[in-house]
């Protein structure tokens, strides 16, 4: 498997995920991942003491990755390289002092220039995605907020800059699908056209390591454009 890198030195790899793979292996699957090319171009990170168990009882090592993106969203991910970064990353996300900044293409023509979505989310039982106040759902809602730019108006599409001030599951895709304008290619959040991809692309992330804050980006993918 090949992945652009998009920086690299002795604590982190930065990479640029291709949309279509997913970060490690989930339960019963067998496909490459993104784990499979650190594997290969990182072996040593997988001394650093990170890893999950699946339902098929597979314990699976994860070497030094800190955060997903989701298997059809494209872009900037960070991997720590040693266990000190390791632990200094992870403080990162966990205390949400990373920033993020995505690109979509969404349905219809959103009317703002910009604006603010600050709506809880949670799941109905019984289903897996992420809605907007849902009428029976699993336990407390969780606080979601989400600012959205205008990039581009199209005929019947928009292309927008999304950034999410917390870091929910499925944040973005359950906030524009219950804002009117789900993300192009979302169907199972309430897209009406059918893409080879979801038009989602982590475009930019910005965090501090060892006193330094470091940004990187990922070129938009041409198909938004």
């Amino acid at each position: 498997m090949i992945i652009p890198v998009i920086f690299e030195d002795e604590n982190i790899l930065v990479i640029d995920k291709p949309s279509g793979v997913v970060v490690h292996p989930f339960d019963f699957s067998d496909e490459e991942t993104v784990v499979d090319f650190l594997y290969a171009h990182s072996p040593a990170m997988f001394s650093i003491n990170n890893s999950i168990t699946l339902q098929d009882e597979r314990i699976i090592p994860l070497g030094g990755i800190v955060h997903k993106l989701d298997r059809e969203t494209s872009g900037v991910m960070v991997i720590a390289k040693n266990e000190p970064t390791f632990e200094a990353l992870k403080k990162e996300f966990l205390n949400h002092a990373t920033t993020k900044k995505y690109i979509a293409l969404v349905e219809g023509v959103v009317e703002k220039d910009s604006y603010t979505i600050d709506a809880p989310l949670g799941r109905n039982k019984k289903e897996y995605k992420q809605s907007v106040n849902p009428i029976n759902p699993r336990g407390e809602l969780r606080s979601a907020v989400t600012e959205v730019n205008v990039l581009q108006r199209n005929s019947n599409t928009t292309l927008v800059e999304l950034a999410p001030l917390t870091g929910r599951t499925h944040q973005l895709r359950a906030h524009m699908s219950y804002g009117g304008h789900p993300i192009v290619g979302d169907i199972a959040y309430g897209s009406t056209v059918k893409d080879s991809r979801i038009m989602l692309h982590a475009y930019s992330l910005s965090f501090t390591l060892n006193g330094e804050e470091k940004t990187f980006t990922a070129e938009i993918p041409v198909e938004f454009i």
